[in-house]
């Protein structure tokens, strides 16, 4: 993964409880989001975002649900 992908300003917070084995709803929105944002960049990356956006999609209810 390139470094200067990452934002020196995003912590993620402390792990204070065992990770779930999968994700939350919530969670799973959050990335869809990520996602998403990455599918609009031409790049090498776009289409395995747009994929993946697809493929979460197609798992998780929507958010209206």
């Amino acid at each position: 993964m390139n470094d200067d992908l990452l934002d020196a300003h995003c912590s993620m917070p402390e792990l204070t409880e065992p990770r779930l084995a999968l994700f939350t709803l919530s969670e799973a929105h959050e990335l869809l989001d990520v996602l998403h944002h990455f599918s609009a960049i031409e790049d090498d990356w776009a289409a395995q975002a747009r994929h993946f956006a697809a493929e979460l999609a197609a798992r998780v209810p929507s958010r209206d649900g």
